[in-house]
Parts: C-alpha cells; structure tokens; sequence
C-alpha cells in the first residue's frame, strides 16, 4: 500500500489517500477541506476510489465530504457509533458489507475488516475524543491512520462535545498500545510517528 497525504484546511488535516499496489484501488480518508485538491490529487494519479473512510465527524475531517462524494460518488464508512453523533439519518445508512455501494453511509463495528484492492483495513474502536472515533490498521503493511486519536508526540483533546479523557486513555492503552513497535501512525494533523516512540510518551 502506498500512502499520500493533501494537508488541507485552516487547522492543517492529513488527508490520506491509501492506495493498493498494484491496481490503484483506493480509499480517501478524513477529507476536511479543499475538496477541489484532493480530487486533483486523485485525478492525478488516476486512483480508482471505493469509498471515503472518516476516522471521526469533526468538521475539520469532513468539511469537503459533500464535495468529494459528489464527484467520487461511493459510499461513507464510519463506526456506528460516529453516524449516531453525526445524526445522520437512518435512512441514510446501513451496516458496511464488503461490496456494499449504498447507500449513503455504511457504519462499521469494531473489528470490521475494509478491503480495497490488495489492501485489508481493520477498523479500531477508539472512543475518547469522539464517541465513535476510529483508528484503521493495516497490519500487514504497517501502518495504522489514527486519526485525532493518537499524534506525534501527543494524544486528542477531549474538551469538544462528546470528549471522555478516560475513554480515550482506555482506547489508547488497550488498541493502541497494544500494537507492535514497529506499526507507523498516520495521525489527523501533523508529522507520522510509530507505536514504539509513542508508547515511551504515553
């Protein structure tokens, strides 16, 4: 799997583009802002898109939603508990499916494996700065999108509606940490990191 990053917005998100290789099947991850970049960027690279993965409904992860999916036109996946904060409609959801193109939004649960080409993402419940904040692994490559779960040198704030500092250390030590040394985190804003010089700091 190859990973692109378009930093977009005023608060500077990682927008992930993970793609398989070979095949260029690919997923977007957390699109927050300038919308019109990261399709450039898809364009670009002639990426065949199978669905926008959130890693957590704040507006700054989803502000160009509606854009991207606009042209993309695949479905959004996000844990169940994120579409419940979102109050997305239930008529706008489903539960994910491998395969599934509609409709809108298909809610993960923990442990729900996405497949993209080559590639197997994990979903990792990771409540704490968002009830349904999650965290996708790709064991096999090594690497995990942390979303605003886990940074370089520093952990998710826990102050916005919907924060619980205990559920994020909880998250954080028993999926996490859990992990081994050597997995590199791609995290909502800054710098890439790895479990093993996170897990001096935690």
């Amino acid at each position: 799997m190859n990973v692109y990053i378009v930093v977009v917005g005023m608060l500077e998100t990682n927008c992930y583009l993970a793609v398989s290789d070979p095949g260029h099947e690919a997923v977007v991850i957390d699109p927050g802002a300038q919308g019109g970049r990261i399709m450039q960027s898809v364009e670009k690279m002639k990426l065949k898109v199978e669905y926008v993965l959130l890693t957590h409904g704040h507006h700054d992860h989803t502000g160009a939603l509606s854009e991207v999916r606009q042209t993309l036109d695949v479905p959004v996946l996000l844990h169940e508990k994120e579409a419940d904060y979102m109050k997305i409609k239930a008529a706008e959801q489903a539960r994910y499916e491998p395969g599934k193109k509609s409709p809108a939004f298909l809610t993960l649960k923990d442990g729900d494996e996405i497949a993209f080409g080559a590639v197997r993402l994990k979903t990792l419940h990771t409540p704490g700065h968002t009830p349904g904040g999650a965290c996708y692994l790709a064991a096999g490559e090594n690497i995990c999108f942390t979303g605003d779960t886990l940074f370089n040198d520093g952990v998710g704030r826990t102050d916005f509606a919907g924060g619980d500092s205990r559920a994020l250390s909880s998250s954080i030590r028993t999926k996490l940490m859990a992990l081994p040394d050597g997995i590199t985190i791609y995290p909502g804003h800054g710098p890439s990191s790895t479990i093993g010089r996170e897990r001096k700091y935690f």
